[in-house]
């Protein structure tokens, strides 16, 4: 029975870690390019989160944007710390859009202000480095 009652238990803590880990609510099949300003990087983990002030391609009207991204050592292993980015500077990020709309997304890449890229890479995804500069 000890055994039973283990293996259930073990099941269920895994049940409950993968779906912390779901990426079903980001539209995969979208790539959206946000470009705007920083507000705030609040670097934590499991998750760290980006907020800016942006425009979908720099076009249209400015709305603030809440960034999913990864742990604190993969942000660090990617070149991102917490003294990366201030307040107002001008970023590029590319996300993985909510799928209800919301303007949230999941990171795939954030270029700094110096043109430095981080996260994914710009050619696997069709993308020009130039056209993205912030």
């Amino acid at each position: 029975m000890k055994t039973v009652v283990q293996a259930f238990l073990s099941l269920t803590f895994a049940a409950t870690v993968f779906a912390h880990h779901s990426a079903a609510m980001f539209d995969g099949s979208k790539l959206v390019i946000l470009k705007g300003s920083m507000l705030s990087i609040t670097i934590l983990n499991p998750h760290s989160w980006v907020s800016i002030d942006a425009k979908i391609n720099g076009i249209g009207k400015s709305e603030r944007w809440d960034i999913e991204a990864t742990s604190s050592s993969q942000l660090a292993a990617i070149g991102v710390r917490s003294d990366t980015l201030k307040a107002g500077d001008k970023v590029t990020v590319g996300i993985r859009p909510l799928r209800d709309g919301r303007h949230a997304g999941s990171m795939v890449f954030l270029i700094t202000p110096d043109g430095v890229v981080h996260g994914a890479q710009l050619s696997d995804l069709g993308l020009e480095p130039a056209a993205l500069k912030p």
